[in-house]
């Protein structure tokens, strides 16, 4: 009978000792589950901040030098070029703007001298 009294008291401190070891992966388990909801998070900001830098990168690549030929009108203001407007290229990304469009100065990722820039560019390069 005393074997059975120990035996019995082996199971419970058995079972407590699993209840609380239970309770403590239960308690892990969420800190783990709030700290995988922050990383996902992060990662979805991250991703979408690489693809705007990627959308970005791709559109400064595509910039070329237009032909002042193929251009008759300001790119920003739309006035029509002609004698008393003249046509002035942005040597950032190469557009064809009018002189108040174009009247910014700043150094670029190809000059570090101050050259002229369009409005949108200026912007991009002094945030």
């Amino acid at each position: 009978m005393d074997n059975l009294i120990d035996e019995r008291k082996l199971l419970q401190k058995s079972v407590l000792e699993s209840e609380e070891k239970l309770a403590s992966l239960a308690e892990a388990k969420s800190s783990l589950t709030k700290e995988l909801e922050k990383t996902k998070t992060t990662l979805s900001e991250i991703a979408q901040e690489h693809s705007h830098l990627l959308y970005q990168q791709e559109k400064k690549n595509n910039r070329k030098w237009e032909d002042d030929s193929e251009v008759t009108f300001c790119k920003q203001c739309f006035k029509e070029f002609g004698v008393s407007i003249r046509k002035h290229h942005c040597r950032n990304c190469g557009g064809i703007f009018c002189d108040e469009c174009s009247k910014f100065r700043s150094s670029t990722p190809s000059s570090k001298a101050r050259v002229r820039v369009c409005s949108p560019c200026n912007k991009e390069l002094n945030p």
